[in-house]
């Protein structure tokens, strides 16, 4: 037959010198179980706050915010300044303001010539291409900006002198751009086409007027 197992003493309280009695025993554990839950929820409040401070963090850094560049624009100076080396001649990168952006900065080739090509955004979210096409001449706009007749010219402080082809009164001439300007300098020609207002066109062409002139001799 097993021998009854001994009942374990009542715990001594120290700052009595006796045991403590069966309601001191329930008013220890009581406090114990409170104290637990009071660690429990602290800690619970705490993983809460990391959590919260964690899902708007995430939110912070996925909602895209204005003053952050897109994913496609490009650094078009820094473009320009590493393809110099791969072509004869200056390249000429005109440029612009704040609020001008670029998603395209590319060498490339039309009609058989090089050619350094930028694609602007300009303020109004309209655009505007630019193009220097190395060595080539007059005779080689209508292949570079369709067929259009001659609208106007435009010189500026520089002295550099535009060619202006306006298509945006409507007459289908045939070409595929609205609005166009080209000049000559250096050995190349500089175009611009595209559907931002002629006072964009304007301020692309000077700031390549500007620099035409600083590699002019």
């Amino acid at each position: 037959m097993a021998t009854p197992k001994a009942q374990k003493p009542p715990r001594e309280v120290a700052e009595l010198g006796r045991p403590e009695t069966p309601e001191e025993t329930a008013a220890r554990k009581a406090e114990n179980s409170r104290l637990y839950r009071a660690r429990k929820t602290v800690n619970n409040l705490i993983y809460s706050l990391l959590a919260t401070l964690g899902v708007v963090a995430i939110i912070f850094f996925a909602v895209p915010r204005p003053d952050a560049p897109k994913n496609w624009e490009i650094d078009y100076v820094a473009v320009g300044a590493g393809a110099q080396s791969s072509v004869d001649g200056p390249l000429i990168t005109p440029v612009l303001p704040a609020g001008w952006r670029a998603n395209v900065a590319v060498l490339g080739r039309v009609d058989g010539m090089p050619t350094w090509k930028i694609n602007f955004l300009t303020p109004a979210d309209d655009f505007i291409t630019y193009e220097q096409v190395f060595g080539a001449a007059e005779a080689n706009l209508p292949s570079l900006l369709g067929v259009r007749s001659l609208t106007g010219e435009f010189t500026f402080g520089t002295g550099q002198t535009w060619s202006e082809f306006d298509n945006t009164s409507g007459t289908d001439t045939g070409a595929d751009k609205d609005y166009a300007l080209a000049t000559f300098g250096i050995n190349d020609a500089f175009t611009l086409h595209g559907t931002g207002s002629k006072e964009e066109f304007a301020e692309v062409a000077q700031a390549i007027s500007r620099q035409i002139a600083k590699v002019t001799p």
